[in-house]
């Protein structure tokens, strides 16, 4: 199977009226609020190379980093997008954009009140709860089967991610491709 190659950028923010205090749209990094002491919480994604098999074992997108500090905001939720792109070696190029949900905590109470949550927005356009998106990698079309953020904090696989305050949190991006089947 085909080695690949995984680059992100972050595009698109949804949700809060008030955007100006996102900062690195279209780069690797995007950060938010206004920090309360030396550093503002941010996404951070490195893609990475992969030798893919089409219906094999789930490998690592990418590593999503979530550098949670205590901000000043004014919203509690938003969206945005993580533009991937997918190179095949010697091949084509496909397109891959997933939409990231996140749950600004309000700092308040007991620790593990604290952390903040991500998701994964719908991959399908026809069902909210199907972790699958549609692509065409190498010529082939596959199904990417979204299997969960593996926490390097907990060493857990989950569908939701929660990034403890006052830390930089990683998890690896857990997905399968799989042979298109046909409609579900």
């Amino acid at each position: 199977m085909p080695d690949i190659h995984i680059s992100g950028v972050w595009n698109n923010v949804q949700g809060p009226s008030d955007q100006s205090s996102f900062v690195g749209l279209g780069g690797s990094r995007i950060s938010w609020g206004t920090p309360v002491e030396s550093r503002t919480s941010s996404y951070e994604f490195e893609g990475g190379s992969n030798r893919i098999e089409i219906d094999g074992d789930a490998f690592v997108l990418g590593t999503f980093t979530h550098h949670n500090y205590p901000i000043i905001t004014p919203f509690e939720r938003f969206s945005v997008d993580l533009n991937i792109t997918a190179t095949v070696a010697n091949g084509p190029t496909s397109d891959i954009t997933v939409t990231f949900n996140h749950y600004e905590s309000p700092n308040r109470g007991p620790v593990a009140a604290q952390a903040d949550e991500v998701s994964l927005g719908p991959l399908s356009p026809d069902d909210q709860w199907r972790m699958t998106k549609a692509v065409t990698i190498a010529g082939v079309a596959c199904d990417l089967v979204f299997e969960g953020f593996y926490s390097h904090f907990t060493g857990q696989l989950a569908r939701t991610y929660r990034s403890p305050e006052n830390d930089s949190n990683q998890a690896d991006i857990h997905v399968r491709l799989v042979s298109y089947q046909g409609p579900r």
